[in-house]
């Protein structure tokens, strides 16, 4: 069992990798680097130069009605890459699967819930297809992201589940108000987050299609989500530090302080990126971060949450 939780652990540290990749894709503007699926412009190791290509290549892989932009390199390999990791983690999902086969006479639901997770990769997989084939649908790009998250929660609760089989010892929960102080963290983040799906879909409505800002004139045009977007993160970073307050108060373990702590750091660090944003001119290398941090966040949370309920075995 504890083999099999140390490759939980480095599956969710490919999740992250993977969450990290995207964001970029999505912040270098990657997103249609290669314009069919699953392979790239008709091949599974992408080209590097423009030759490689026919010279009517704009017309032959055009998207959803669409003639795609001038070949980048740059752009086309960043998007490659992210596929490559995505593929590396859903068969690391897989490996898990397997690896539950061979541990049920320990516990029978196991395999169950890595199936599960089995199921959620591959719907993950078919959901960037879609976003590839609809020339980047804002919509399916937000339930691209949902689900990363829900696949961050569920291999954690399972790294969790598998720790309280190896330890049979009683853990003490939390008391209730600060397991609901935790919960309602989470689900203000999560919102923080959706709403900053939002407001990217928003620039890329303002400056890929209809081609009406810059950099340097975006954050003038964006509407109120924005700015709701922005003023939300007051709220958690207070909710943050009165949760710390609390458990440093209560004195419980070690852990859940430090997760507590770590969460609000990595929500400083979201913040930090933010104020970058907005004040200077909406730079592309401050976008992956921001992203980043965010879900690094709500990870910390979840974590955090689970060690709060005490022991999941009575679940």
């Amino acid at each position: 069992m504890s083999n099999f939780r140390r490759f939980v652990t480095l599956t969710i540290f490919m999740t992250y990798l993977v969450i990290l990749a995207g964001a970029v894709v999505r912040g270098t503007g990657s997103g249609l680097g290669c314009p069919d699926w699953p392979r790239c412009f008709g091949k599974w190791i992408p080209p590097v130069e423009l030759s490689e290509l026919p010279e009517n290549y704009k017309e032959v892989y055009q998207i959803a009605g669409k003639t795609i932009a001038d070949f980048d390199p740059y752009k086309t390999w960043t998007e490659y890459l992210n596929r490559l990791a995505g593929a590396v983690l859903g068969f690391m999902v897989l490996i898990l699967f397997i690896k539950s086969l061979l541990l049920k006479n320990k516990e029978k639901n196991l395999p169950w819930f890595c199936a599960g997770l089995l199921f959620l990769v591959s719907v993950q997989g078919g959901i960037g297809a879609l976003v590839v084939s609809t020339h980047l649908k804002p919509f399916l790009i937000t339930i691209h992201m949902f689900l990363a998250i829900v696949l961050l929660f569920g291999l954690t609760y399972l790294k969790k589940f598998c720790s309280d089989l190896g330890n049979m010892s009683i853990v003490q929960a939390a008391p209730k108000n600060l397991q609901l102080l935790s919960k309602l963290l989470i689900s203000f983040t999560f919102v923080q987050i959706l709403m900053g799906t939002q407001v990217r879909q928003m620039v890329d409505h303002l400056m890929r299609d209809l081609g009406i800002a810059t950099n340097e004139t975006i954050i003038g045009q964006l509407g109120v989500t924005f700015y709701i977007h922005r003023s939300f993160s007051v709220i958690l970073i207070a909710l943050n530090l009165y949760l710390i307050f609390k458990i440093h108060r209560m004195a419980f373990n070690r852990g859940q302080f430090v997760a507590a702590v770590m969460s609000f750091l990595c929500l400083m660090c979201n913040v930090f990126t933010g104020i970058n944003l907005n004040y200077f001119e909406f730079p592309a290398n401050m976008q992956p971060p921001h992203l980043f941090f965010a879900v690094l966040a709500i990870g910390l949370q979840y974590g955090l949450y689970l060690k709060m309920k005490g022991s999941l075995l009575g679940d």
